[in-house]
């Protein structure tokens, strides 16, 4: 089952490619064009956010700490999304519901408490 956690590995990377062709993309699109503005918000705004849901979903799948993964932070993330990636790439116990899961999930989340 560890090859699920793999491929959520590949997402993130393959996420970060894409925010660094975007760039590269925006710099050729210079002089505050429609086009640059366009790459800039899907970059910021799509790729950034869907990274940061994955990078949270495999530290919870991998043991480890949000405070390791996401030490300070100004905002929630997607946490329903958080949730579809855990069950999607997630090493479900033979026991364990998705109801169960969420409920570790929902745990994990509240061990930090400040901001």
């Amino acid at each position: 089952m560890k090859t699920r956690i793999k491929m959520l590995k590949v997402k993130i990377k393959s996420l970060a490619a894409e925010a660094r062709i975007i760039r590269l993309e925006e710099l050729r699109a210079r002089g505050g064009s429609q086009l640059q503005q366009e790459l800039y918000l899907h970059r910021v705004r799509d790729v950034r956010g869907e990274q940061r849901v994955s990078l949270l979903a495999y530290a919870f799948l991998r043991g480890k700490t949000r405070a390791a993964c996401e030490p300070k932070y100004s905002e929630e993330p997607d946490w329903a999304r958080v949730l579809k990636l855990v069950e999607k790439f997630g090493e479900a116990l033979p026991t364990e519901t998705k109801k169960q899961t969420a409920e570790r999930l929902e745990d994990w989340r509240k061990v930090i408490v400040t901001k």
